[in-house]
């Protein structure tokens, strides 16, 4: 899988450089710096790309509360737009990363390439890649290892030794396609679908998933200078749990993902986003004695951010998020709050 992947950004990256330039052509690069506060390491990544653009149905987090950490974030993107004869066609290449100042286990980046083509009647063909290599997720038990200590427990009255965690990493693939039309000057529909896998290190591969998506995007130019999005993905997840009932770990699920996103420019250089995000996870395990048999996992997320025009291709950045997710079968939900400060650079 690995070596597919490689191929497949070798192949990106030689069409970007090596595309005819017979037609018309620009290159864009877009860097970001961005540096973060967060009050809980272990939701910051997941919250972060709980978005109709990112990868919403992030890896199912058990163990939250790690602790707070400052997290700095780069991103590059390497944009060629052509013009040819048959429409525009733009290419895309991303590279982001986290970078944590203490809960280094946490350090992980995300790769992408898009390839966006116009096609007549006010129509865009997209496709997106997706690559997230060796995340942490935090430590876990393995589930059959854990009804062995729970047996312990109750025969000597000994809490669970702390050295029966394991490391727990996921790499994820995916890949969408989305067609995208103007139906008013100022409306657009934009439908999606994605496929992709999460695969787990040896100690957990049992929680391998594949999952898919359908998904629609609305945007609405209210009047100039303010937009409006809304967005909904449902998605089916299915792992190789489902089928080995010794571990009782079967994290299959449907997801309903909902999102709303308003832009506003509140003066000619400011730029104001507010974003709310509502994600309701139905696991679906047939396994009898599994606490998620039944259960669910509610998500809720708002956002801010002002965008301030500093130069023409340089922008500041200040925003706050605050996300809570709860299971049906935990006490309390996990709370995070975050905030963030960096800059936009275009060349």
């Amino acid at each position: 899988m690995k070596v597919k992947t490689i191929k497949v950004i070798q192949f990106t990256v030689l069409t970007l450089l090596l595309f005819p330039h017979t037609a018309s052509s620009e290159i864009k690069l877009i860097g970001e710096t961005n540096v973060f506060y967060t009050s809980d390491v272990s939701i910051f990544s997941a919250s972060q790309r709980l978005s109709l653009r990112e990868d919403p149905t992030q890896p199912l987090l058990e163990n939250t509360g790690v602790g707070d950490d400052v997290v700095y974030e780069p991103v590059a993107n390497v944009i060629k737009t052509l013009h040819p004869s048959w429409g525009k066609m733009a290419f895309e290449l991303r590279a982001q990363g986290y970078l944590f100042t203490s809960h280094t286990k946490f350090n992980h980046g995300t790769y992408g390439a898009q390839v966006t083509q116009s096609l007549p009647a006010d129509f865009n063909l997209r496709f997106r890649y997706h690559f997230g290599p060796d995340q942490f997720v935090g430590k876990n038990r393995i589930r059959r290892d854990l009804r062995i200590l729970e047996a312990q427990e109750e025969n000597t009255n000994q809490e669970p030794a702390n050295e029966n965690l394991f490391s727990e990493r996921v790499t994820t693939h995916f890949g969408t396609v989305e067609l995208e039309r103007k139906i008013f000057d100022n409306l657009s529909l934009r439908t999606l679908g994605r496929y992709g896998n999460r695969s787990y290190n040896r100690n957990f591969s049992h929680r391998d998933t594949d999952f898919w998506t359908v998904g629609a995007h609305l945007e609405w130019e209210i009047r100039p200078g303010m937009d409006f999005v809304l967005g909904y993905h449902f998605e089916r997840g299915q792992t190789g749990g489902r089928k080995r009932i010794q571990f009782e770990d079967d994290i299959s699920y449907r997801s309903h993902y909902v999102s709303a996103e308003m832009t506003t420019h509140f003066t000619k250089k400011t730029l104001i986003i507010l974003g709310f995000d509502f994600e309701h996870n139905l696991f679906t395990s047939r396994h009898i004695d599994e606490e998620r048999r039944n259960g669910n996992e509610k998500i809720y997320q708002g956002d801010v951010e002002v965008r301030y025009k500093l130069y023409k291709n340089v922008d500041l950045r200040m925003g706050y998020q605050h996300a809570q997710r709860k299971f049906t079968f935990e006490d309390k939900a996990a709370v995070l709050n975050t905030v963030m400060v960096g800059s936009v650079f275009r060349f």
